[in-house]
């Protein structure tokens, strides 16, 4: 039992401490439902956390998560960003993970960088702040300032992490497993695939490369953009686990105080924030998935800095479409376009029916069809419509997902600055361009070029097919399998109308046979035969009449 629900030895004692921290905060209802009391102490196990209200448990899983260390922590900030899988209390609580996430040492972040760097930190940098100026799940960041004098922050990872989250990741696919065995309510989510997208995400996030990477794309892409300013790196500052990027100072997004001290009107920061990530996301398909006013600076003349690279959301020209489809019938108040948006994206769940859908899809639209598009929150009618897809426990692409609570995030961040912030109005350019790229003469011409090469790719590979079945045909290797559905029911259907002819038949020689008897005198064999014939007769009737 203990081999096949902790899989190695080695990773019992984190598996005890992860279901003790359960019980303590008072879930030993879930380790009772995946069977794993054994594993849990006999003292441990009586001193739980007593009886929890509903009403307290999102706050004890945040508990929870901050008890379990880095791992825990950004699992309970990716389900914060997920309201389609956990309810909104949930969300709510887990977003606080964020914040006040204590600091690692200064002496591990020397030694992290002298082994990285090959040099004693005075032969690297001018000055370094010993004091992190943030501290998150998986790192923290230092000022400091290099030997040309550029000041850079540098975000440096936690000592031995990969291999603290590589033992919770196996230990989290694990739990993920049972949940789906034991736990029915959870299958619809898919628990496994899950962590193992949560596990993928995780890793790329452990690579500060990729971040790296990330940046300098974003950086290349508003390159034009005198409104948006993306910090640069240092490339012979970085390696996998140290990122040294330019050094933002700016006020927060949501200090209005400080945007109107610098002689800044708060409306205008809300539009330029707004149609950065409405780029990102409509422009380039390349989108900043946690723009959070922590991670929006605002600089001299208006200028906003997103920082925080780590958590992106990509989509291809498809997809875009396919969700400025689903904005525009939104926006529109047009039922029929949602859920022809809805099942594009291929949002769909097992055994829904299709009719209730459809009225409550158009129930939720019509909600809003007597508002005017700058009276439209679109902020909440997103989240209704997350509240729709979870009630019917429908499947959703996580970068949608991240799309939806980006779009949420930005005209919340906006209507602060701004309380007639209008995200409607901000959107709507970028849902026409893409539109009208849609039926541009030179896609439509491309589209129909690609079309021609699959059929000119398909005239080629015919011949070949058609020679090959032919050959097997020849040689009796071709099976050829039928599935009729109600087969059975016709074979017996034909069956039963053949024995209803051949006993008509026997019938009808019966009484000929029998006339010709009795003519010849043998009066008694003809009687005979006419009985029977009657029998069989009444038979027949009856039994046809039964049918």
């Amino acid at each position: 039992m203990i081999r096949e629900t902790v899989g190695h030895l080695r990773d019992l004692p984190r598996y005890r401490q992860i279901l003790t921290t359960l019980v303590r905060h008072g879930y030993h209802d879930v380790v009772a439902a995946l069977h794993l009391e054994g594993i849990v102490r006999p003292l441990e196990r009586v001193a739980t956390g007593g009886d929890v209200v509903p009403q307290d448990r999102p706050r004890r899983l945040r508990l929870i998560c901050e008890d379990l260390g880095p791992t825990f922590v950004k699992l309970g900030q990716i389900l914060s960003t997920r309201p389609d899988i956990i309810p909104e209390p949930y969300t709510i609580e887990l977003a606080a993970l964020r914040d006040d996430v204590r600091p690692f040492p200064f002496k591990q972040v020397a030694e992290i960088l002298q082994e990285d760097f090959g040099r004693p930190l005075d032969q690297a940098f001018l000055s370094l702040d010993p004091e992190p100026v943030a501290s998150a799940s998986i790192s923290q960041v230092h000022r400091a300032v290099l030997l040309d004098g550029r000041v850079v922050a540098l975000k440096i990872r936690r000592p031995d992490i990969n291999k603290v989250v590589q033992a919770d990741l196996d230990i989290l696919k694990n739990l993920a497993q049972l949940a789906e065995r034991h736990l029915p309510f959870l299958a619809p989510y898919k628990p496994l695939s899950l962590a193992r997208e949560f596990e993928r995400s995780l890793k790329r996030e452990l690579d500060f490369t990729i971040e790296r990477r990330t940046m300098i794309r974003c950086r290349e892409q508003f390159a034009g953009d005198p409104t948006a300013h993306i910090p640069f790196t240092v490339e012979e500052y970085s390696t996998s686990r140290v990122l040294a990027m330019e050094f933002i100072e700016g006020v927060r997004i949501d200090d209005l105080d400080g945007i109107r001290a610098m002689g800044i009107d708060p409306a205008a920061v809300a539009v330029a924030g707004a149609r950065i990530l409405l780029r990102q996301i409509f422009e380039f398909g390349f989108f900043h998935a946690d723009p959070h006013p922590g991670n929006l600076r605002v600089l001299p003349g208006g200028v906003v800095a997103p920082l925080d690279y780590g958590m992106f959301g990509q989509l291809d020209v498809s997809l875009r479409e396919r969700i400025a489809d689903l904005l525009s019938g939104l926006i529109l108040q047009d039922p029929d376009r949602v859920v022809r948006a809805l099942d594009a994206l291929d949002i769909r769940g097992d055994g829904v029916d299709s009719k209730a859908l459809r009225r409550d899809v158009s129930e939720l639209v019509q909600t809003y069809s007597q508002l005017t598009l700058d009276r439209i929150n679109l902020g909440l009618l997103l989240k209704e419509l997350i509240a729709f897809i979870r009630a019917y426990h429908l499947h959703i692409p996580p970068d949608l997902v991240l799309l939806i609570r980006s779009l949420v995030t930005i005209e919340s961040v906006g209507r602060r600055l701004d309380p007639q912030f209008d995200i409607a109005a901000q959107l709507e350019p970028f849902l026409r361009r893409l539109t009208m790229r849609r039926f541009h003469p030179l896609r439509m011409l491309h589209q129909s070029a690609r079309a021609v090469e699959d059929l000119q790719r398909i005239a080629t590979l015919l011949p070949d097919l058609l020679s090959q079945s032919l050959a097997s045909i020849q040689r009796g290797e071709l099976n050829v399998r039928f599935d009729l559905q109600g087969f059975e029911r016709l074979v017996r259907q034909l069956t039963r109308a053949s024995n209803t002819l051949a006993v008509g038949i026997v019938i009808a020689g019966l009484l000929v046979s029998s006339s010709l008897v009795f003519r010849v005198g043998a009066a008694s064999l003809a009687y005979t035969g006419f009985a029977a014939g009657i029998i069989l007769s009444l038979w027949l009737i009856w039994n046809m009449s039964r049918d």
